[in-house]
């Protein structure tokens, strides 16, 4: 019998699997796609499947009552949406696939709207259509095909003899159907418009911690997370691994203000001496890796001579305080055959032996 810890932590695992199932069923691979996408796709076929499972039952219900037009439609409609739902789960062409839920539902509620549906009732679901519209084609198009559909729907409403006379409904019903819709429309409207701020809001929050969680925010280089992420996702790359000499001695004789100055300075003049497509990041404390890919041992070897040149040609100018900076390298290629862990326990190693050197060097042994 299994234990009462056991059992609850089994539910989160059985929920995210039921989730997974869902997403799976609907979407189909989603290695491929964002967040965002998979969300549209997810809720595009939600929207499908609900149009499926009422149009469907009612169109069989339509043809056993001898409506043949009417079951004639709503299975069209099903049948429709569930040739959507299979193009979208192959293609994820959800801006596509929405036009193809959102028209034929513009549609099939006019054609309700005008015979009446099953019993006079078609236009009870005329409610659904706001929402659907608007978070299928967002506040402004939605706005605009709604307000187009309206005055269709006057029209028919108005000016054709439909099913409202036929079933003996009230004559004030059409201009209350009516005034209902506009506040639905009114009030999805208000909803699509809140939700776009707070998705905007959030969005904006998450590229903010997404340069937090990546970015050095002294230098604006990559940090450590950040560059070891990017160079996981390369085969190859020379590793450049710098570090400021004598820095302890910048900061106690001109202060840490002076030293955070140089490492700005350093890191610009870095990001300008580097090939299109190389990172650069600040590894830790006055240490930088860089990463140079699609070129050969000597011309990393050359890159990083550059720099260091540039660094000690550089005169540094804090607060009317001027002193000069050099750097020492070490080397290391990540390939085939040696790991990224690998290749930058390596450089550390090279640097070690130029420090041993006498700094301002570069090693790549």
């Amino acid at each position: 019998m299994p234990d009462k810890d056991s059992t609850v932590l089994q539910r989160p695992t059985s929920l995210k699997a039921k989730l997974n199932f869902i997403t799976r069923f609907y979407v189909g691979d989603v290695s491929k796609l964002s967040s965002d996408d998979i969300r549209r796709v997810l809720i595009i076929n939600l929207f499908a499947s609900v149009g499926i499972l009422f149009t469907f039952p009612l169109g069989i219900a339509s043809f056993f009552q001898g409506k043949l037009m009417l079951g004639t439609v709503l299975l069209s409609t099903a049948f429709l949406y569930a040739a959507n739902h299979l193009y979208l789960r192959r293609t994820h062409h959800h801006a596509v696939s929405g036009n193809f839920v959102i028209y034929p539902l513009y549609a099939l509620m006019l054609y309700l709207i005008y015979t009446g549906g099953v019993n006079g009732t078609g236009h009870v679901w005329l409610f659904c259509v706001p929402a659907v519209a608007l978070f299928l084609h967002g506040l402004k198009k939605g706005l605009i095909e709604l307000a187009i559909f309206t005055l269709v729907l006057t029209a028919l409403m108005f000016c054709t003899d439909n099913h409202f006379l036929e079933f003996g409904y009230h004559p004030s019903l059409k201009s209350r159907i009516l005034f209902a819709f506009a506040v639905v429309v009114f009030l999805s409207g208000i909803y699509e418009f809140s939700m776009s701020r707070f998705n905007d809001e959030l969005k904006r929050t998450s590229a903010k911690l997404k340069l937090v969680a990546y970015t050095d925010m002294l230098t604006n280089l990559l940090n450590r997370r950040g560059i070891y992420q990017k160079l996981e996702e390369r085969q190859q790359a020379h590793l450049l691994l710098a570090d400021v000499d004598f820095f302890k001695r910048i900061n106690d004789e001109y202060g840490h203000d002076a030293g955070d100055y140089a490492l700005e300075k350093i890191a610009q003049i870095m990001a300008s001496g580097l090939p299109k497509g190389a990172l650069s990041s600040r590894w830790g404390g006055e240490e930088f890796l860089l990463a140079v890919f699609d070129c050969s041992s000597h011309e990393a070897y050359q890159i990083a001579e550059s720099i260091r040149h540039q660094v000690a040609d550089y005169e540094f100018n804090y607060m009317d305080q001027h002193f000069r900076i050099t750097l020492s390298f070490g080397i290391a290629t990540m390939n085939e055959t040696v790991s990224l862990r690998e290749a930058i326990t390596l450089a550390d190693s090279h640097l070690y032996n130029a420090k041993r050197a006498g700094r301002n060097q570069t090693r790549n042994d």
